[in-house]
């Protein structure tokens, strides 16, 4: 009976044994995150929030280089219950913790001391750079949890399988930001060399490394799917390959001036020295000081990591530059984890757990964005008092991107007619124009096939004429305004040359936040500033930002003159009245 008992005893189960290391590394992770989630935005902010949440609702392919990957993960968090644009932003938060987390666990190991591992750690969660892009839906902190599993990869190879690990890793982090490469060549050429791995096992990583990068197929896919929102139309593998490698973008890489290029250095070494609060970038230099002394061969690979990187992010001319740093700030958090190994032989390592309670605090009122609904309201106010069956054409990406997510995920003012004059210069968005709006195009049908000659000459590398394509181009906006139905608004907060140029006969009448074509002022009715809700947020702390909020007070102040000039005092009156509350206002 003792022998059946026996024989049928259930088998024991191995107890996790949670020592403290681990209890400290998921009290780390969970505060990182809390703090994140308390400082997280609310809804879409500024430059392509709004595009990628829409995006990312209806399973779409967003702009140069496509982010399948992130795409792909972020459409779940989208259907979630709730706002849409908050769980996505939530992501973004999760995303950066868990990069926290495994930068932690890579200083533990470096520095064989868990309390110590705290301070590099917390220097890269509340870095700027990681923090800021932590609180928005943004494709940047999948990218700092790939630089961090692919160097955590590294630390811990010991045979032929961490390196494929690590290949297949590379492949799959080139589906998300190609900003990436600049870590990842390094890493594969150390991996290479210092592991002696054969040409065989290069020859199968490799293989995996295709393997990820594969899923760039799903830009064919969903192009052949229909994707509601199919930003490079990428039919086939020319395409596939223009967007891809972010054809679009070229014009603005590897062609500055070298006077531009010596100011991006000048900015970018300034931003990367306030990232490590400047005191801190000593320990970079001991620690290329430690490494150059007892491990050479890391010393090369972070130096060739930051050196690739900075070459490549200077000669690129876009204004959220900053997340381009991610690789260098990586790196040089890496060798900074060597410089405190160095650096405490010489001092008591426990004074560094203060420094780590206090980065956070330090740059709360630098990164939070808590509260700040700005990023939507801006879009919104430039059509909630549209009239119906209005056309709205934008010339600023800011006010566009926030309307992507109204129309394709709220299906607010779907009744407009909303186009970006700066996207009408692609292929690809004539034709999602076509399909949204097909009654307007089949008007003028005529215009657009003009347009669609030369514009195919230029995007296909043929011999095109510049000026014919501007031409045609204006052609196409001034069809636009005689044919669309309703009344034309632009939404134009600085002067621009191309809307000059179309049905100038006609007056642009400030009304709000947009300017409205009419040919006379006869029964003009004031704009409404008292039904005009728009407040500044709590914290200004963003250049982007602060420039959207001096726009918008100079769109104000048009409008008080305006008003003022043709006799409207009373609507001049509430127009300055709003306009001093919204200067003096910090909610």
């Amino acid at each position: 009976m003792s022998d059946d008992k026996q024989a049928f005893k259930p088998p024991s189960h191995k107890k996790i044994n949670f020592q403290l290391p681990h209890v400290i590394a998921i009290i780390f992770f969970s505060v990182v995150l809390g703090i994140y989630i308390w400082s997280l935005c609310p809804t879409v902010y500024l430059i392509d929030s709004g595009e990628l949440a829409a995006v990312s609702y209806t399973l779409g392919i967003a702009h140069p280089t496509g982010y399948p990957l992130y795409t792909i993960i972020s459409f779940f968090f989208a259907r979630l219950g709730g706002e849409p644009v908050y769980n996505l932003n939530v992501l973004s938060a999760l995303l950066s913790a868990t990069a926290a987390l495994f930068l932690f666990l890579t200083a533990r190991t470096i520095l064989k001391n868990t309390l110590l591992a705290l301070l590099p750690a917390s220097l890269f969660a509340f870095a700027p750079i990681i923090w800021r892009t932590s609180l928005t839906n943004e494709v940047y902190p999948l990218t700092a949890l790939f630089t961090l599993l692919i160097l955590y990869c590294l630390f811990r190879m010991r045979d032929e399988r961490h390196f494929y690990i690590l290949m297949y890793l590379a492949g799959l982090s080139f589906t998300n930001h190609m900003m990436i490469f600049s870590l990842v060549i390094p890493v594969i050429i150390y991996a290479i060399i210092v592991y002696r791995i054969t040409l065989p096992k290069i020859l199968l990583g490799g293989i995996l490394a295709f393997t990820g990068i594969s899923l760039y197929l799903y830009l064919l896919a969903r192009t052949a799917g229909a994707a509601e929102l199919n930003w490079g139309n990428a039919y086939n593998l020319q395409r596939l390959l223009w967007h891809m490698t972010g054809k679009q973008y070229q014009v603005w890489m590897f062609s500055l001036p070298m006077n531009e290029i010596m100011k991006n250095v000048s900015s970018g070494l300034s931003m990367l020295l306030r990232n490590f609060l400047y005191l801190f970038a000593g320990g970079i230099l001991a620690g290329l000081y430690y490494l150059y002394r007892h491990d050479r061969s890391k010393f090369w690979l972070f130096s060739a990591i930051i050196a690739l990187n900075i070459a490549y992010t200077v000669n690129y001319s876009i204004p959220d530059i900053e997340a381009y740093y991610i690789p260098t700030l990586v790196a040089g958090i890496t060798v900074f984890i060597y410089g405190v190994r160095l650096l405490t032989q010489y001092a008591r390592w426990y004074i560094v757990i203060p420094a780590a309670l206090i980065i956070p605090l330090i740059n709360y009122n630098t990164c939070t964005l808590r509260g700040n609904t700005f990023g939507l309201d801006f879009g919104r106010i430039h059509i909630e008092q549209l009239p119906e069956h209005s056309t709205l054409i934008c010339t600023y990406w800011d006010i566009y991107s926030p309307l992507i997510y109204l129309r394709h995920v709220k299906d607010i003012r779907s009744d407009i007619i909303m186009i970006d004059k700066e996207l009408l210069r692609r292929t690809w968005y004539i034709d999602y124009l076509q399909h949204e709006y097909p009654e307007l195009f089949a008007r003028i049908h005529g215009s657009v096939e003009q347009y669609l000659v030369e514009l195919y000459k230029f995007e296909y590398d043929k011999p095109y004429n510049r000026t014919m394509i501007q031409a045609r181009f204006i052609d196409l906006l001034n069809d636009i305004v005689r044919q669309a139905p309703g009344t034309v608004y632009f939404a134009t907060p600085v002067t621009d040359q191309d809307l000059a140029q179309v049905q100038p006969q006609l007056l642009r009448i400030p009304r709000g936040m947009v300017m409205e074509l009419r040919s006379d002022t006869t029964g003009y009715d004031p704009f409404d500033f008292t039904q005009f809700s728009l407040s500044p947020p709590r914290s200004i702390n963003d250049l982007r930002l602060r420039y959207n909020i001096e726009m918008v007070k100079r769109m104000a102040l048009n409008n008080v003159r305006f008003l003022t000039i043709t006799g409207n005092t009373y609507a001049a009156g509430q127009a300055e009245t709003w306009l001093r509350t919204f200067s003096s206002d910090r909610k």
